[in-house]
């Protein structure tokens, strides 16, 4: 029996988003390749809704192949709709040589206790979504009874975004494009005692025409962050197209080591940009203005092609009762960059530790985000020069909001508004602590794979804009020849 497994996608509500394109590839690929069964190892869905359960079983049931579904912990997350998406994607849980094991909780249910205890049939696949070195000790122990009576010959878990063959255990990396580690998403066919990765070529700049390879290099640069003259040398004998400056004083930018650092990257040209400082709103008055406008003079005065300017800082309650007063305090800094050719991108915040969803601060979703920027470019009669940059860290660490606004998400709601980029790894920590700006050395990582930004970039789905990686522990240059190394430039 073929069998083609399908794990972790994460499908949100919306319908625009690139992992609908990797549904379609992925049943498709399971249909040419002639899979007798479509197995979904869990977390299929984004955040458990009714909406993306429904979706999904009809593209399964499109298929004319029987599939069986066991869930994963993200079908758990929304309580209010957990029963109704219990039974939309509810399906047998074996036949002669599959048994899918929830554990969905983090251990066996049950329901899929008493399957691996019973004695018949032997010998099968079973399937689940957390590996079983999480289960609990006793669970483990009841699945080294089913292997070694012959229940069981091999198991295949999701859940951690990474493939791996061990002793009778099997990881598969899934369908994920803002999560798969090691490579693009992938199925896997399943045809007795063989293994078949399927790798989603499009998410793959590795496979790209080489003409569209470089034109993506072509705007991937760095931010100099605390050591601008030296990542701007080291860049500079690297080729680096694009490169970003941060404010941190008038002063700062007149450095003539700076200077001299900036007209021999400028020699071979390029994007130059500046992160401008925050406006804010603390304790009833706006704060941030007269360093704003020294800012967006070093902008004109540098040449800057694009600045990017944080969302406001302001609680988001607040906000729709202060945003015309911050629009009039932004609007002078805008038009003074505006009238010298430069472009602005907007930039996405995120939570922080101990900062509750309830009492966040604004421009975490891709919504508040928007409502900023129509709001300049209304008022400066201008639709075209202010844009969006998207941080990718801080929508990933993003602590309950990057399940609901994942990446992908962020592409469909505001890829036609791109114009600039931040990339950077994301980290966690022994105690769950997520940390950003650190190195991005391999395009398919651990919390931040850039899958989903290639298939974005090349479907036309985001604005072809240039990417800084803004890395503050280590060198960002070193990150830049790593991605290049790992993805084949030239």
């Amino acid at each position: 029996m073929k069998i083609a497994l399908l794990a972790d996608l994460h499908l949100p509500d919306s319908e625009r988003t690139v992992k609908e394109e990797v549904l379609d590839w992925a049943l498709s690929a399971a249909v040419r390749l002639g899979a007798d069964r479509i197995v979904g190892a869990g977390d299929l869905t984004a955040t458990g809704t009714v909406r993306a359960a429904g979706r999904l079983r009809r593209r399964l049931e499109s298929t004319g192949i029987p599939f069986l579904l066991t869930p994963g912990n993200a079908e758990l997350r929304t309580p209010v709709e957990r029963a109704r998406v219990r039974d939309i994607l509810r399906t047998p849980v074996e036949d002669d040589e599959l048994l899918l094991l929830d554990t969905s909780r983090g251990r066996l249910s049950e329901e899929a206790r008493a399957l691996l205890e019973r004695p018949v049939p032997a010998g099968v696949l079973a399937v689940t979504h957390c590996p079983p070195d999480a289960w609990p000790e006793e669970d483990r122990r009841l699945l080294e009874r089913a292997f070694s009576s012959g229940r069981v010959a091999r198991l295949a878990a999701g859940h951690r975004h990474v493939d791996g063959s061990f002793e009778r255990i099997e990881l598969v990396r899934g369908l994920d494009p803002d999560k798969a580690r090691g490579g693009a998403p992938a199925l896997v066919m399943f045809d007795g005692a063989a293994r078949e990765d399927v790798v989603f070529d499009a998410a793959d700049p590795r496979v790209w025409p080489e003409a569209e390879r470089s034109a993506f290099f072509a705007r991937l640069g760095c931010s100099g962050m605390k050591d601008p003259v030296g990542v701007l040398g080291r860049g500079t004998a690297a080729g680096m197209p694009v490169f970003e400056l941060r404010y941190a004083g008038a002063e700062s930018l007149s450095d003539p080591a700076l200077s001299a650092a900036l007209g021999r990257w400028r020699a071979g040209g390029g994007c130059l940009s500046l992160h401008l400082p925050d406006l804010a709103l603390r304790d009833g008055e706006i704060r941030g203005v007269p360093e704003l406008r020294r800012a967006a003079k070093q902008a004109v005065d540098l040449g800057c092609s694009r600045v990017t300017w944080h969302v406001p800082r302001i609680a988001a309650a607040e906000f729709p009762g202060a945003a015309e007063a911050l629009q009039r305090a932004a609007e002078p800094v805008a038009r003074m960059l505006l009238d010298a050719g430069i472009e602005i991108g907007i930039e996405n915040l995120h939570l922080t530790p101990g900062e509750a969803p309830e009492t966040r601060n604004f421009g975490y979703v891709p919504e508040e985000c928007r409502e900023w920027i129509e709001l300049l470019r209304w008022k400066l009669d201008c639709c075209s020069r202010i844009g969006f940059h998207f941080d990718l860290g801080h929508a990933r660490n993003n602590g309950e909001l990057a399940g609901r606004h994942t990446i992908s998400d962020w592409y469909a709601e505001l890829g036609d508004e791109i114009n600039g980029f931040h990339l950077h790894q994301v980290v966690q920590d022994g105690d769950g602590t997520l940390h950003n700006h650190m190195p991005l050395t391999e395009p398919f990582g651990t919390l931040i794979s850039l899958a989903s930004l290639f298939l974005a970039w090349r479907r036309g789905r985001v604005n072809p804009s240039p990417m800084f990686l803004e890395i503050r522990e280590g060198d960002p240059v070193d990150s830049l020849r790593s991605l290049r190394r790992s993805l084949g430039a030239q």
